[in-house]
């Protein structure tokens, strides 16, 4: 209100800079053209590539359709058929999802549990700032507290059914992980809701998360149910490859479609990994990028034929890598070692420590393989008993501390060394690698020693097992 002034004043704007006023004719040609190229600027810094080839339906995601069915029906039993009252009188639930990156664990769970009408409440790491005059709640402490506290739905919210998701583990408990029982502890009693760990594998088992956090122990006392996904199948990818293909051919004015070489390259190269794929699909259909440079090359003529035929192989073939090879390459060094003559001695030409990392994650397995194979690659029966006297030993570590992450890389060197070591009188000739035999005891009555003593340690009476000895 203006000062000595009984009535409020109307808003007033200055347009003295554009004092002149529209004209009614229609636009001309030139400002046609560059109302048009305006809006195509606009369009084309504000397209979001990633977010259009997001996941909606179950049919956009490239996971099996087994993994699907598995996550599906955890959240059945968790959430949707959770009664009502187990907020108070059940104890909250846990699932851990692991896998390669960019095989799909996040996006499967939003897609399904939009299909279910799940509200999602994510875990995302806070700054952290310390200031002389305040000091706020440690990381741990924020964490638990999301995680057990957080029992208010969203205003826009229309169900009553949620989950947790913790993605982004807190640094603090990544360094200390004991204290991640504790936090578990006090989920499994006082938590609201079920609770999803999403973890990414890593060859480095201090980054291991899934399995340096959630140890065996943990797992059997609070009966956290895994579900491991595989990296992305070649004809998952193709599938995903097509969504961006007809995306990209909904917005000609913006992109160019790659050529099939670029696209079996983009396949052959990404190795599984769902985002690396379509980011080299953006960038490959980006206008002004060249294509992939081919060789073509002409195999002979058949006698007989009446036209000329000629193949093209494509370059990019060479780009891929099948994904076994690299436990067959580490098999392979270790039961056909190379050695190098220094004065009278020897020493293993192989980068053991490098070996050892590479599958540090996964011990069981490659131990598994060695176990398999390493008959066929002896050619002498004192080295065999050898071999076999330290892959025993190797296997105790798996056995005595499998909850102990930081014991079982000892396993891996045991058996490593050990046979390479021991392996005097090489078989020298190719020889193939076969996978591990799953064998599965079946415990039937035939078993009677088995039970009997069974019986005794159970304090278990009157068993129709029972056998005199």
């Amino acid at each position: 209100m203006k000062k000595g002034a009984k009535k409020w004043l109307g808003l007033q704007f200055d347009f003295e800079e554009n004092s002149k006023t529209i004209p009614s004719t229609n636009c001309t040609t030139v400002e046609v053209k560059k109302s048009k190229s305006d809006l195509s600027a606009l369009k084309k810094r504000t397209f979001n590539f990633q977010l259009h080839l997001k996941p909606k339906i179950v049919t956009d995601l490239a996971v099996h359709s087994k993994k699907i069915g598995e996550v599906e029906s955890w959240l059945q039993l968790n959430v949707i058929n959770r009664p009502k009252n187990s907020v108070c009188n059940q104890t909250a639930s846990f699932l851990l999802i692991c896998g390669p990156t960019g095989s799909g664990k996040t996006a499967t769970i939003q897609v399904l549990c939009k299909k279910l009408g799940i509200d999602i409440s994510e875990w995302t790491n806070p700054v952290d700032q310390e200031f002389d005059f305040y000091r706020g709640v440690n990381q741990v402490t924020g964490f638990t507290e999301f995680l057990t506290e957080s029992k208010w739905n969203s205003l826009f919210s229309v169900s009553d059914k949620k989950i947790i998701l913790v993605e982004d583990f807190p640094n603090a408990l990544v360094r200390k992980s004991e204290d991640f029982g504790a936090v578990l502890e006090e989920c499994y009693y006082k938590g609201n809701y079920p609770i999803v760990f999403i973890c990414t594998d890593s060859n480095d088992s201090k980054m291991n998360l899934s399995e340096k956090l959630f140890t065996q122990d943990l797992r059997n006392k609070y009966k956290i149910v895994e579900i491991s996904f595989n990296a992305c199948a070649m004809t998952l990818l193709r599938n995903a490859l097509k969504r961006a293909h007809n995306l990209v051919q909904d917005n000609l004015d913006l992109f160019k479609t790659p050529s099939p070489e670029t696209v079996n390259a983009i396949i052959a190269t990404s190795m599984g990994d769902i985002k690396c794929a379509i980011n080299q699909y953006y960038f490959a259909s980006l206008l002004g990028t060249a294509d992939l440079p081919t060789v073509s090359t002409k195999k002979p003529q058949k006698t007989g034929t009446k036209r000329k035929r000629t193949e093209t192989s494509s370059s990019v073939q060479s780009m891929s890598r099948d994904q076994t090879l690299g436990l067959f390459h580490g098999v392979g060094k270790v039961l056909n070692p190379k050695r190098v003559e220094t004065g009278g001695s020897w020493r293993l030409n192989c980068d053991l420590q490098k070996l050892i990392d590479e599958f540090s994650t996964q011990p069981t397995s490659f131990i598994a393989f060695l176990f398999e194979n390493y008959v066929k690659y002896y050619g002498n029966l004192d080295d065999v008993c050898a071999a076999a006297e330290i892959l025993s030993l190797s296997q105790t570590f798996l056995e005595k501390w499998v909850d102990r992450q930081d014991v079982l890389p000892f396993s891996l060197w045991v058996a490593v060394m050990g046979l390479m070591i021991h392996n005097e009188h090489r078989v020298m000739k190719w020889t193939p690698i076969t996978g591990p035999k799953k064998t599965q005891k079946k415990v039937s009555e035939r078993d009677v020693t088995d039970l009997y003593y069974r019986n005794i340690i159970n304090n278990v009476e009157n068993s129709r097992f029972d056998v005199t000895v």
